[in-house]
């Protein structure tokens, strides 16, 4: 019988190291892909460790980072928004097309179109009960139906200041970088140490024990989607300043882009769980795969599947490890 239990301490023992180490890997999954990315692209293509290349990842990932920081706020509450890629669409047209009024007017009535449209989710949503994952994507139908009819194609851009600041830089690093993760900072501050912060946990964790413990969970639910309608008009506006044009066609990937960031920087899809600063390494993940495959003249579709594939076994790793500590507890 002593043998017996020694047996099974020691392969209960094994079993707890073996699982220790691959939590150890999961946790630092990210950085680990990071760096094995940057080594694999940087021997397969000379010119790829370069400040120009630092550039282009941070132009690339900054409009996009924008969108997911208020896409990680409506996940943490347990929701998706599905409509951010029509919401980008239309502040960008819209910059665009308020210009001759000026800039200050321009500027405001796209991020107000983005504020509008979060909040008119937010209501269906808490109001009306209807499931985020229609209401948004109705949405989203909706908002690029109209982007077609206000734009009747690509819209550009020239010989404007917001264009200029869409294009500065401060020794290789791009203005719009510097916005978005000044952004990333502040909602990763109020996550962190906030009361409304905290609210956003609770919500995304266990909406009934909330609602028992005084919190409005309709009220918290309903500010996360009109910050997820002001990232992504944001987001549109750097998108726009950047590419100085503006198109239907911009906001259609958007929306699965986003969430597959906010995924892989390990924000949980249920809920109550995540921060920005996870969302920023799924954007940088996925701008630099990007990146390096587009140098390599990979193709886009082989760029998605890979980029797919990575996403699966995350969680599929991720839930293993759920299920397996489960035993221990």
């Amino acid at each position: 019988m002593a043998t017996e239990n020694m047996q099974n301490k020691t392969i209960e023992d094994a079993y707890r190291k073996n699982f220790s180490v691959l939590s150890v890997f999961y946790n630092l999954r990210i950085l680990i892909l990071i760096i094995i990315a940057i080594v694999l692209f940087s021997i397969l293509s000379k010119g790829f460790f370069t400040l120009q290349t630092l550039n282009s990842i941070l132009s690339l990932m900054s409009a996009y980072g924008v969108i997911a920081i208020g896409q990680t706020l409506v996940i943490l509450v347990g929701d998706l928004d599905l409509s951010v890629g029509g919401i980008m669409s239309i502040s960008g047209l819209l910059l665009i097309k308020m210009m001759p009024y000026g800039i200050s007017a321009a500027i405001a009535s796209s991020i107000l179109v983005g504020l509008f449209i979060g909040l008119i989710n937010g209501l269906i949503i808490t109001r009306f009960r209807v499931n985020s994952i229609i209401a948004t994507i109705g949405m989203n139908f909706l908002l690029l139906g109209i982007a077609n009819l206000i734009s009747e194609g690509t819209i550009h851009l020239s010989d404007n200041p917001v264009v200029a600041f869409g294009n500065s830089v401060i020794w290789y690093i791009p203005f719009i970088a510097i916005i978005y993760i000044a952004l990333m900072l502040i909602i990763q501050l109020i996550l962190k140490r906030t009361t409304f912060g905290i609210k956003i946990y609770c919500v995304g964790a266990n909406r009934v024990s909330c609602e028992l413990s005084g919190i409005n969970d309709k009220n918290i639910v309903l500010l996360t989607f009109i910050l997820s309608g002001l990232f992504a008009s944001l987001g549109g506006l750097l998108y726009t300043a950047k590419l100085a044009a503006a198109s239907p066609l911009y906001g259609g990937d958007v929306p699965i882009f986003v969430i597959t960031a906010v995924l892989l920087g390990g924000t949980t899809l249920g809920g109550g769980y995540g921060d920005s600063v996870k969302t920023f390494s799924g954007i940088l993940l996925i701008t630099l795969i990007t990146k390096g495959l587009t140098v390599l003249n990979v193709a886009a579709y082989f760029q998605n599947m890979i980029i797919g594939i990575i996403l699966i076994l995350l969680l599929f790793i991720g839930r293993r490890l759920t299920a397996r500590s489960r035993l221990f507890v």
